[in-house]
């Protein structure tokens, strides 16, 4: 098993009731060990011999746009036996969706001065 954990701006509260959900998850459903080997990566993706691998490899969602259409895709999992009730879900991706963020990467690709503009605003705030 390999846990990375995301920044300090998680909510830590439904980030470590995210992570028990998506454990248990891991460990009841059918094919676990065929999911897990065939997501095992033994090389450095990062470096050439791997590079061709790597492009087989699932992304993450690259904004909070798409991350909350995938926490609305794969909701059942975290509703499931009440855990995340469907208003925390909905509140979570209204929220997330609020960013506008979707496609931003491409839309700011080459744009210092813009890109620099959203690093002042959101993350060197004074």
């Amino acid at each position: 098993m390999e846990l990375r954990f995301p920044d300090g701006s998680a909510d830590i509260y439904t980030l470590f009731a995210g992570l028990v959900v998506a454990a248990e998850h891991g460990l009841v459903m059918d094919n676990a060990l065929e999911k897990a080997d065939s997501l095992y990566v033994s090389y450095n993706i990062f470096r050439d011999q791997g590079f061709a691998e790597k492009l087989n490899l699932e992304s993450l969602p690259a904004s909070c746009y798409e991350s909350a259409e995938s926490l609305l895709d794969k909701r059942h999992y975290f509703e499931k036996d009440g855990i995340f009730p469907a208003g925390v879900i909905d509140n979570i991706t209204a929220r997330l969706k609020a960013y506008n963020d979707r496609d931003l990467s491409e839309k700011l690709y080459n744009k210092t001065e813009e890109i620099s503009k959203l690093v002042r605003q959101y993350l060197h705030c004074s």
